[in-house]
């Protein structure tokens, strides 16, 4: 049988913008042109300072223009059950290895699909993971891994797995497919 993808919400133009790093490449002309416009009328420490905190001012605002519409993508996939993640088999010969993609939480089973990069689109098979059940309580991830998320181990038919996601979308892994383990 062959398996669908998982079909996430696409990310908007602001979100892919985001994540190229545009914030950084930025930041560097706000920052030399705040400080040589500066820089002669108060000094080059104060001009500096100056110019570090526009720069962190316009990277904070993005990020506020961003957030409603990541707000609502995530929304959208949980609709379906679907949350992004890290992943990685613990048995695996690539144990060191994760990969980031989406998983979607089913009744009695977790389908999993990588994407390319960091945030492009999914790709590849869905892995399937029947009779999952939490072998830890979930710990403090990996800032590498999944910034501010959760890691949690589980037990599944195929060995045991490690998943990196954010709090709320491990409280819909729990609802939707370990709410009985």
């Amino acid at each position: 049988m062959q398996q669908q993808d998982l079909n996430p919400a696409p990310r908007g133009w602001l979100e892919k913008a985001n994540d190229s790093s545009i914030g950084m490449f930025l930041f560097i002309p706000i920052f030399l042109g705040v400080f040589f416009s500066l820089k002669d009328a108060i000094g080059d420490w104060a001009a500096a300072a100056i110019a570090v905190l526009a720069s962190l001012a316009l990277q904070t605002v993005l990020a506020l223009l961003i957030a409603p519409a990541t707000r609502k993508r995530v929304a959208l996939d949980a609709e379906q059950g679907i949350f992004e993640c890290a992943h990685r088999e613990r048995a695996s010969s690539l144990k060191r290895r994760w990969a980031m993609g989406y998983a979607k939480a089913e009744p009695g089973r977790i389908l999993f699909q990588a994407r390319t990069g960091m945030t492009g689109p999914v790709f590849g098979p869905v892995e399937i993971y029947s009779e999952p059940r939490a072998v830890s309580e979930p710990l403090k991830a990996p800032w590498t891994v999944f910034p501010r998320g959760r890691l949690i181990e589980l037990s599944t038919d195929k060995g045991n797995i490690e998943l990196a996601a954010s709090p709320s979308s491990l409280n819909l892994l729990f609802q939707s497919s370990l709410n009985d383990g």
